[in-house]
This record gives structure tokens, sequence and C-alpha cells, in this order.
């Protein structure tokens, strides 16, 4: 038996009748039967059909009347997905082995049956045991163990490469290191980032920062960004662009919260006498030494942190409480609120020289 090879490129000439996946890392199986849907198209050019099955939930002989029920007036390719979670997956009854030997025997047209087993599966299994011994030409088999950092790194660029654009070494090692090397994390989060940098052909290490570490409900490291920076302008128009007309700003307040929570955090830290990164680093843990920005982030935050006096600083901060109180307790727009805070806070960091790196 053959292995599968979930990496390469299916074609209706070179589709088995039968694939049996298992292993830790099932990501690649699962974009193996993206693929499929894309490739196997009907004679009128639509997409195969995927049918979705817990072996848990529904026992093979239905499955296999599903996989043999083909329409009478159109013949689609179709996707027989069979999900196997525990360990009695792996087990065959005499009439589950005997449905699964006729289809295989005579397997229907342009029908694809897809097992996905969550673990390794010995070969002594019943339901392994079946498919090595079927014909090559037939069915395959494949182990899905976890990538190594090579594997995760070759994955990565290949992943960039089928959207059409390049990633940095640095800000690979940024995605694998935020993402844990979980595949499907990293999926989302490339898609993200292609969309993230619009014309742009290359992921940097800023762009996966911002959206890893600044990215909470909506893009909130854009305002907080700005505001450390004393960029009142940009600000306002993050506020046109993430709070419509309308809305009550309840998410948009919850980050101007937790911003006002770090400045206090490290007014308090200095006070105390301590280190610059170690307070830096409990509040953006994120951001690490070794990134080639991380300086300039430094100064920024503590430019922010020093801008103000106490009586300033008590000033904002009752603006916000009574920011958080109209959103509560009113319908009223909040919005002419938002915006006398973000001038305000403008005018109070005193930034000369720094303007306003806008992304894309």
């Amino acid at each position: 038996m053959r292995a599968a090879s979930p990496n390469a490129d299916p074609t209706e000439k070179t589709v088995k009748s039968g694939y049996l996946f298992h292993g830790a890392e099932l990501f690649p199986a699962r974009e193996f039967i993206g693929r499929l849907k894309g490739t196997l198209v009907d004679d009128a050019g639509g997409p195969a059909v995927e049918d979705h099955f817990d072996l848990e939930e529904t026992g093979w002989r239905d499955i296999v009347d599903t996989a043999r029920n083909v329409s009478f007036f159109f013949s689609p390719w179709r996707l027989i997905v069979v999900e196997a979670s525990k360990a009695d997956g792996a087990e065959l009854t005499a009439d589950a082995e005997a449905v699964l030997k006729e289809f295989f025997a005579d397997p229907a047209p342009r029908t694809v049956l897809i097992v996905l087993y969550a673990g390794k599966l010995s070969k002594t299994k019943p339901l392994r045991k079946l498919f090595d011994k079927l014909p090559d030409a037939v069915a395959c088999v494949e182990e899905m163990e976890p990538l190594d950092k090579i594997g995760i790194v070759e994955w990565i660029d290949r992943k960039t490469a089928a959207l059409g654009k390049r990633i940095s070494s640095d800000a690979v090692e940024r995605l694998a290191e935020t993402t844990g090397g979980d595949l499907r994390e990293l999926d989302t989060e490339l898609e993200k980032l292609a969309t993230y940098i619009g014309d742009r052909k290359q992921i940097d290490a800023a762009d996966v920062l911002t959206m890893t570490d600044g990215e909470r409900e909506y893009k909130g490291y854009d305002l907080t960004d700005a505001l450390e920076r004393g960029d009142a302008a940009r600000a306002l128009v993050i506020l046109d662009q993430q709070m419509p007309e309308g809305a009550r700003g309840e998410m948009m307040l919850g980050t101007l919260a937790g911003f006002f929570r770090d400045l206090l955090y490290g007014r308090i830290g200095l006070l105390q006498g301590r280190d610059r990164r170690e307070i830096f680093r409990e509040i953006r843990p994120g951001i690490k030494e070794f990134y080639k920005f991380y300086p300039e982030k430094l100064r920024t935050y503590f430019a922010a942190v020093e801008s103000f006096s106490d009586d300033e600083f008590a000033r904002l901060a009752a603006d916000l409480e009574r920011l958080d109180m109209k959103i509560k307790t009113t319908d009223s727009d909040p919005r002419a609120l938002f915006e006398a805070l973000f001038c305000e806070f403008g005018r109070a960091v005193r930034r000369p020289g720094v303007t306003s790196k806008r992304r894309g």
C-alpha cells in the first residue's frame, strides 16, 4: 500500500477511491480535501459535493449507502468524509467490514471515501488492515505526524506562495512562535495577513505583530498605536473606520480602558523605580527584545507614559469614566466624546517630530 501525498495536487486521473489519514496532525489532510473539492468538478463545472459523517453518530452501512446514492439527473463528484475520533473507530463489525469491502470492490463512480482518524492507527486494527489490503490503484494510507520546525517553515512558505505573497524570515519566526506551530491557526493568520497587507507582496514581522498581538476584537492595536504616538488625526480616522455612525462603541471603549490601564501601570512602575524593560515586558509580552522594532516601541510607550502631569492624567481618566457612563446609560451617539478625548490626548502627548506611519 503506497502512502498518500496530502501535499500533492490531485487530478481526476490520480484521485483514489479511498484515503485513510491518521495521526496527530490531520490539518494537511483537510487541506487535501479542500484541493479535491476545487479540482474534481462535474460536467457543468460544478465543484465536488462533500458529505460529512462522524462514526460516533453514523454507522458504516449508512455511510456507504450514501456513497452509493447517485442522483439520476446528474453525477457530480462526491467526497464522503468520515471522522473517527475514538478508539472504537478503529474497530469494524462483521457487517461494517463486509460493506466496506463491497464498496471498494466496485467503487461508486466519481465518489471518494476519506477517513480521518484522530491518532495513530496501529496496523493490527481492523480498519487499518482493511485499507492496507486494498490495491494501490484503489486506496492510500498516510500517517500524519506533527511537523518539525523545518516542516513548519516549509508549510508557511507554501501557504504564503499559494496566496500570491512572500514572507520574511523574521515574520516566519514570529508567526510560528505566536501560533505554537498549530497549522489550523497558521492557516487562518496567513489568510488574514495576506488581506491586511493589500497590494504589498511581502509579509513582514511588523505585520505579524499587528495582527497577532495587536488585533483584539477589531484591530485595537491600530488605535493604541496612534494614541501612544499622540497622533489624534490617525485616531479619528480609525474611529470613522471602525465605529460606524450609530454604534454604541463598547469595543472601542474597552480598548481605551485597557490602554489607560497600561499607561497607569507604567506610571506606577516608574514611581517604584522599576526597570523600564521589565515594565514593558509585562504589558507587551508579545514584543520581544530581539525584534528590530523593540527599541521604537519601548520609546513610544514610555514617551506616552511620561507625557502627562498627574492632573492631566486624572482629567483624562475622568473623561473616560464619563464616556463609559454615557454609553451604558443613554442611547445618544458617543462619537463626539471619543473625538474630544482623542484630541485632548493628542495635545497632551508631547512628541515633537513624530508622525503616524500608515499601514498598508
